[in-house]
């Protein structure tokens, strides 16, 4: 088994606890971690690399323990072998292109020498074009030249695998759809296995075998790129299926609007780069994924006026007590249903129990939108 993880942590304390518990087992030579931020993606990414110590479990990787709390086995992350890119990179201002990347291969706290060389440094300056960008500062960088000095400092030690956190994040639109398809180019080429962070449906298409759906601290197991719908209904959040009914083509962003089986509508925003890669037209089946921390109940609207685009009137069908909250599930209409987290003093306050009426309100911006295959 190439990755077998099981990692516990966690973190805070009171209201802003947050409890990473998260197993999963995969052959996959291209996983990626799929989830809104704050799903504990990065924290879980950290405890692989040994950046993060966990409170229990273990880490193994095609059957050797990098770490194992109950032997007290931790690998140091330079030992485990893995190259890591940072979301923001994490260049070092004060070295050029050069020094940075051979910094991938120099152990210690010393920095390489200005004139850094050797075949590994020469080998990825140049297989990543940066040979003429070598006495360059990060801060003389674009956003793309500065990834690929990043790329290129993760494998210039010759990793076993490659640990990616959001590696678009930071671009625009245009260089994003490059940039995507030449690291997928690259991977190819190095047959370099891969664990892949994001909460863009793009990014999972290009790149994933397996896909691993984060929500809360939790993960399903992994499932196959081919998952259409099936991929969220194996997770915590929400998933409504629907038409798209309008498209509204903003200067950044576009605005989907989702036509539900119950004759509702909810809104979302999503990047010009997402709607056009994912085929997001009007009559063109979508569905749409919202986390249930992100849901707002309301029991009675009266002559509210809120922000929020996304208003869902239905009937609470249950009320779970989990710890200090509940989850509450309304039905939306159309065979359709999502749940919100409340707290048990909400809960009692609203009179929220199996039928009585409700409404579930989020924001278009905490909707992500995907498509079936």
């Amino acid at each position: 088994m190439r990755w077998d993880v099981a990692v516990r942590k966690v973190m805070g304390a009171g209201e802003h606890r947050f409890e990473l518990d998260v197993a999963f087992r995969s052959d996959a030579t291209r996983l990626v971690l799929f989830g809104p931020s704050g799903a504990g993606k990065t924290l879980t990414l950290k405890a692989i690399a040994g950046l993060v110590r966990p409170d229990a479990g273990h880490v193994r990787m095609n059957g050797e323990t990098l770490l194992d709390t109950t032997t007290a086995t931790d690998v140091p992350a330079r030992q485990r072998g893995f190259g890591y890119l940072f979301q923001e990179y994490a260049l070092f201002p004060h070295l050029d292109v050069r020094r940075n990347v051979a910094f991938g291969r120099d152990a210690g706290w010393r920095n390489p020498r200005r004139d850094a060389s050797g075949g590994a440094v020469d080998r990825w300056l140049d297989a990543l074009g940066l040979r003429p960008l070598a006495a360059r500062y990060p801060d003389e960088l674009s956003g793309g030249q500065r990834q690929r000095v990043a790329i290129a400092r993760a494998l210039v030690a010759e990793p076993s695998a490659l640990l990616l956190d959001e590696p678009f994040a930071a671009l625009d639109a245009p260089l994003r759809s490059k940039l995507r398809a030449d690291l997928s180019a690259l991977q190819a080429e190095l047959a370099l296995p891969i664990i892949l962070i994001t909460h863009d449906p793009t990014d999972v298409d290009a790149f994933a075998d397996e896909v691993l759906a984060f929500d809360a601290g939790h993960a399903a197991s992994p499932i196959a790129r081919d998952f259409g719908r099936d991929l969220m209904k194996t997770s915590a959040r929400n998933q409504l299926v629907g038409t798209v009914s309008a498209v509204t083509i903003g200067a950044v962003n576009d605005e989907i609007e989702l036509a539900l089986p119950g004759g509702q509508r909810i809104v979302a925003v999503i990047t010009r780069d997402s709607a056009a890669s994912l085929g997001l037209v009007v009559g063109a089946e979508a569905f749409a994924l919202v986390k249930a921390s992100s849901v707002v109940v309301v029991a009675d609207m009266g002559s509210a006026r809120l922000s929020a685009r996304n208003q869902l009137a239905g009937s609470v069908t249950s009320v779970t007590p989990v710890a200090v909250h509940s989850e509450v599930v309304i039905d939306v209409g159309g065979g359709l249903s999502i749940a919100a987290i409340v707290t048990q003093d909400g809960v009692r306050s609203l009179g929220l129990a199996p039928g009585a009426p409700a409404t579930a309100i989020f924001k278009a911006s905490s909707v992500i939108v995907g498509v079936p295959r």
